[in-house]
């Protein structure tokens, strides 16, 4: 079970294939680690030739971006298997916090509140925020901290960050893949607290670098957190 994409940029649900986006409750649940991070995911991205979004076409589709679009009887599809999937997804993580990463979108804050009914008494903190350039400059490495590869795109990275207004919020998806891990684009509130001596599940919508989910995971250990495991409702590609 996959999703099609038309000219139009509306996106259907299809029975037929497994093009884009696993759907299937029967596949594996794709699972991947960071580090310490392990990190989970509701429906598997595949490598496809048939366009060149590979899965975030239902994204921006969930988010009303880009002009995308989804027919709501087809969001009933894929609502349904990702409610079958999740219980097995979050089968073996241990957690009883569930924080949900910033977002413009409310799909991550749902996804965390679905999480949260997995287990009685788990509550949901939105104890993370997007955090501006001055903030993320305020805190990125010295170049000599870098490794090696890295530190001539670091550099230059770091230039531009220095030349755009401080309170404008970080943009990851503007960094080159190699050097988003310098970069942390996310930082706890006042609410982290509540993370502390808790087993924290981390929700976001789709895995593409993992960047923001090590930084958020990072933030909340900073902040007591006993444990730290991620969902995701996409997974990377693969």
């Amino acid at each position: 079970m996959g999703i099609d994409v038309d000219a139009h940029k509306v996106v259907t649900f299809s029975a037929l294939h497994q093009h884009r986006v696993v759907t299937d409750p029967a596949r594996p649940i794709p699972k991947v680690r960071y580090g310490r991070l392990e990190i989970v995911s509701v429906f598997r991205r595949q490598i496809t030739s048939h366009d060149g979004d590979d899965g975030n076409p239902l994204i921006y589709a969930l988010k009303g971006k880009f002009g995308y679009t989804m027919p709501y009887r087809d969001f009933r599809h894929l609502y349904t298997a990702a409610t079958q999937i999740l219980p097995n997804a979050l089968a073996h993580v241990n957690f009883d916090m569930v924080v949900p990463l910033p977002s413009s979108s409310p799909v991550a804050a749902i996804i965390a509140e679905r999480a949260a009914r997995q287990r009685p008494g788990c509550g949901v903190v939105t104890c993370l925020d997007k955090a501006t350039i001055g903030q993320v400059l305020a805190i990125a490495p010295a170049a000599d901290q870098i490794k090696k590869r890295h530190r001539g795109e670091y550099t230059s990275q770091l230039a531009k960050l220095q030349r755009l207004d401080p309170g404008l919020m970080i943009e990851m998806k503007a960094l080159k893949g190699s050097v988003r891990p310098y970069f942390a684009p996310v930082i706890a509130n006042g609410l982290a607290v509540q993370c502390a001596d808790r087993h924290v599940l981390l929700v976001d919508d789709i895995l593409s670098s993992g960047s923001s989910l090590a930084a958020a995971e990072a933030a909340l250990r900073a902040a007591g957190a006993t444990s730290v495991s991620a969902l995701t409702l996409l997974s990377r590609l693969g």
